[in-house]
């Protein structure tokens, strides 16, 4: 019997003050909220409480799943094909296809690097492979049917 995952007083309270936190003009920093519900001697290092199963069963409990994320994200993408490069990043970064730590830095402000996961490296090269078969494979002309 799996045992059911509560988030406590405090979770809960961190994960509505964080939700509300961005809703403001000017959010404050993660630590300030952090110390704000109690979290004073954790809020240098906010990872330790904002990855427990407790404070993600909080967001949860809240009505923010990773089901709503993602479709408001797919809905999003859908419906601006021709600016999206911002909403396919965000995704690729859910779907742990790029790794945060692993992001470099680059002064144009138009440039991605990805990182991706092994799997997802072999399918990309199949379909270079299809691709470059497709560019280089050249259809019989009617140059030939008029030649004979």
């Amino acid at each position: 019997m799996s045992r059911k995952i509560k988030a406590t007083p405090k979770q809960t309270k961190l994960a509505k003050e964080l939700i509300n936190n961005q809703r403001l003009d000017k959010p404050k920093s993660k630590a300030e909220v952090m110390k704000s519900v109690g979290y004073n001697a954790l809020a240098n290092t906010p990872n330790r409480v904002l990855e427990s199963v407790g404070f993600k069963q909080a967001l949860r409990d809240l009505g923010l799943t990773e089901e709503l994320i993602t479709s408001s994200l797919v809905a999003d993408i859908n419906a601006k094909p021709e600016k999206r490069l911002g909403e396919l990043k965000l995704g690729a970064e859910m779907l742990q296809m790029v790794r945060q730590e692993d992001k470099q830095v680059s002064e144009n402000k138009n440039t991605y690097n990805f990182i991706f996961s092994p799997e997802v490296q072999d399918r990309v090269k199949i379909i270079n492979e299809d691709i470059k078969k497709l560019l280089t494979n050249v259809p019989e002309t009617k140059n030939n049917l008029e030649t004979e």
